[in-house]
């Protein structure tokens, strides 16, 4: 499963993350904004834009207390900047709060950081560089992806996390123990399962995801007694989620005019930094990087009340109370440690350039047919309409996400139904004033030529319906007879919208359908005359037939049984 991922549902057409997203990783399909893992860095910068909370990491929770379950040992890695993500309690009753949830062993990934800080010290003193630091997964990701040619610039060195869970594994080689990570960073997820490292780490967890874990468990980490945290060998390593800690754990200059070291925080400066790599790179030895404006103490997973500058204060405190100058005799045998090198692969993604010829069709599609209609407004999320014409061509875009166009298009398409629709349209506020009306209201009700923006409607008609849909927010449908304007009949469909806050109505003509209904009437009346004069007459003939036919049937009568008695031999008379 991808470690960033859309909640779909929850995803409105807005394209705020592909607009905040440093290398537009996102591939909008149906409207909605959808994470390519392959082109994600993890910097996570789209899910504190996201206004719907669309965006989500990863739950790892159920894989950590599977861990705890199945490993004799379980020790926690945790990231130095915990004290800036949980400024509310001590250290200590952290401790206490992860032990509770059945960790072993707490320690400081510090500890993994002081060994990769050396590691860095030592590349600079064989002048190989410059070199890039290697501490950053999210910088790494963008390296190895988007400017591959400069892989061979970053330092071959595991982060702090991978350096403490190697260290962490050979200390325990007697055991089969597990290693959670814990820290601020999305990154770290995607990082403890590249290739090159994969097994070191068994589980990542952010900040908040503990938060969550502590909380559905019930654990009130205030209420909590304080536990000390292991022992360390640590230095200034704890210093390093703030921008310059690695120099500072390297025991590298720091100074802010050095030229031979500089520190480069946050996405869009790097990206600036490696465009104009063989230009500023000459003279440099290392150049920290980290995605993070001013480090991991504004990692996306911290969720921490302070300001950057408080957390900041709040990691160098910790730094310094806890700092320790050890000997070197006490120091651990560096020839102990595990290796703490590594080395990266190009994962480069395709990438199609389209010819010129596509990319004019493509931009054609939305009305912009010379350089001067290319607006390169940003509203779709990419800076010039050519690159997100590319992007459409590559599969990452819609060609309706050009919101100027499609919105010029709605107008201009609304403006002509409302100028030819037959029926009359009228838009009111909520004082009943009158908002807009189209050409068939005021042929209507006689308005051609007047000025009617802004009156109220009782000026025109009843406005009771209007006040009782305003009141009640449902639609409401009526006929109404106005004999001042040309004997006017029209049905009256009042709506409330929601949105705007306006009355609509529309009103639509009845006056031809009432003149044919009383000419049918009219019909129906002298056809029901006919018809009954018809059947009077049909009546009298009847009669008159009747009484013919019974004096004729009376003679008959008579003649025959003359007849008879005739032919009987008896007396006719």
């Amino acid at each position: 499963m991808s470690v960033i991922k859309t909640e779909v549902t929850s995803c409105r057409d807005c394209y705020k993350c592909v607009r905040h997203c440093p290398v537009k990783a996102i591939r909008v399909s149906m409207g909605h904004a959808e994470i390519v893992d392959e082109r994600c860095i993890k910097d996570g910068r789209c899910l504190n834009i996201c206004p719907q909370g669309a965006k989500v990491v990863r739950k790892d929770v159920e894989k950590a207390i599977a861990l705890l379950k199945n490993k004799e040992k379980v020790v926690v890695s945790l990231a130095p900047s915990f004290v800036a993500a949980f400024p509310e309690i001590s250290p200590g009753q952290l401790v206490s709060g992860l032990k509770r949830l059945g960790f072993q062993e707490i320690r400081e990934t510090a500890e993994g950081a002081e060994w990769v800080a050396l590691e860095h010290a030592l590349l600079v003193q064989e002048k190989k560089g410059p070199f890039i630091s290697s501490s950053c997964p999210a910088i790494n990701a963008l390296i190895y992806t988007y400017y591959p040619q400069y892989i061979d610039y970053l330092a071959p060195v595991v982060s702090p996390m991978i350096a403490h869970a190697r260290i962490l594994r050979k200390e325990h080689f007697s055991q089969e123990i597990g290693v959670v990570f814990i820290g601020p960073c999305v990154a770290k997820k995607a990082e403890a399962e590249e290739e090159e490292v994969l097994g070191e780490v068994d589980v990542v967890l952010t900040f908040q995801e503990l938060r969550e874990w502590l909380r559905r468990e019930k654990i009130d980490l205030a209420s909590l007694p304080e536990e000390p945290l292991s022992q360390s060998r640590i230095s200034w390593a704890r210093a390093f989620p703030v921008e310059g800690g690695l120099l500072k754990s390297a025991s590298l200059e720091t100074d802010l005019l050095s030229v031979e070291k500089v520190v480069i925080t946050g996405i869009d400066r790097a990206k600036r930094f490696l465009e104009e790599f063989e230009k500023e790179s000459p003279g440099l030895k290392l150049v920290e990087m980290m995605s993070c404006e001013g480090g991991c103490i504004d990692g996306p997973m911290l969720e921490s009340g302070l300001s950057l500058v408080e957390r900041r204060r709040k990691v160098i405190d910790f730094a310094e109370q806890k700092l320790v100058h050890i000997e070197s005799s006490n120091q651990q045998d560096p020839q102990s440690l595990p290796s703490l090198r590594r080395t990266f692969k190009e994962r480069t993604i395709p990438r199609p350039v389209p010819p010129e010829e596509e990319i004019k069709k493509i931009l054609a599609l939305t009305g912009k047919f010379t350089p001067k209609d290319e607006l390169n407004c940003g509203a779709c999320g990419y800076n010039t309409c050519r690159e997100k014409a590319i992007a459409v061509y590559q599969g990452m875009a819609e060609a309706e996400m050009c919101i100027p166009f499609m919105r010029a298009r709605a107008e201009s398409f609304s403006s002509f139904l409302m100028s030819v629709t037959p029926n009359g349209i009228v838009l009111l506020d909520d004082s009943l004033r009158i908002v807009e009306v189209n050409p068939a209201f005021r042929r209507m009700f006689h308005l051609e030529g007047k000025l009617v923006v802004g009156k109220r409607i009782d000026a025109l008609m009843d406005p009771s319906i209007f006040a009782e849909v305003l009141r009640t927010h449902r639609a409401v449908i009526k006929e109404f007879h106005f004999p001042q304007y040309d004997d006017l009949y029209a049905r009256v469909s009042v709506f409330y919208l929601e949105k705007p806050k306006l009355l609509m109505s529309v009103i639509v003509d009845l006056s031809r359908e009432k003149e044919q209904e009383k000419k049918l009437e009219e019909i129906r009346e002298k056809t029901i005359e006919r018809a009954q004069q018809v059947i009077n007459n049909q009546m009298r003939v009847a009669q008159e037939i009747a009484s013919l036919l019974g004096e004729t049937t009376a003679e008959t009568k008579v003649l025959l049984n003359a007849l008879i008695k005739i032919l009987k031999g008896e007396s006719a008379e």
